[in-house]
Formats: structure tokens, C-alpha cells, sequence
């Protein structure tokens, strides 16, 4: 293995994953980015707040797992909700929005 692992993976660049397991991954991976962002990484700035009292919680990997399952959801509802969209589009206002809004 070299330092950036990357290349290991060179063999299986091409191998076909499922939209479920791709979303699923990707979700996983917005939620370790979203909770790397909220935690304090400089040890003075976090010693600091640990002086002026303010509120500060353990991360653990249970709250990255169920911020991903949130994020899951809403990506796999995304394709429903531009259907619905694009329907009502072309559908065009409803008779009781065409009476109301004229």
C-alpha cells in the first residue's frame, strides 16, 4: 500500500455498485464531513471553550450514523420530489388555483 491508498483501489475503479449502496455511501460520507465540520480541531480553541463553560458534547458514532440515515432519506426522496415537480408543470395550475389566483 502506498501513502494515499488510492492506487489499491485502481482494480476495482470499474465494478458496478447499486444506486441504494452509492446513495447510502454517499450519505455516510456527508455525514462524516457534517460532524467533522461541527467538532473543534484547534486543542487552545477548545480549551478555551472549556473555560468559558459553553455547552459541548461528546460525538459519538451512533449521531454519525443517525445523521446519515436522515441524509439517506432525503436523497432517496429527492427522484419523488422532481417527478412531482416536473408534473405539476406541466399540469399546470388546478382549476381551484386558476379561480383563485384570477
Amino acid at each position: 500500500m502506498n501513502d494515499d491508498g488510492i492506487t489499491d483501489l485502481e482494480s476495482i475503479k470499474d465494478t458496478a455498485v447499486s444506486p441504494a449502496i452509492g446513495i447510502g455511501a454517499l450519505a455516510l460520507s456527508f455525514a462524516l464531513k457534517y460532524h467533522n465540520i461541527n467538532t473543534v480541531q484547534d486543542g487552545t480553541l477548545y480549551q478555551q471553550y472549556k473555560l468559558e463553560g459553553k455547552n459541548m458534547r461528546e460525538l459519538h458514532l451512533k449521531d454519525v450514523f443517525e445523521t446519515a440515515i436522515m441524509m439517506e432519506a432525503h436523497l432517496l426522496g429527492t427522484s419523488e420530489r422532481l417527478a412531482t415537480l416536473v408534473v405539476d408543470a406541466l399540469a399546470g395550475p388546478s382549476e381551484d388555483e386558476a379561480a383563485s389566483s384570477g
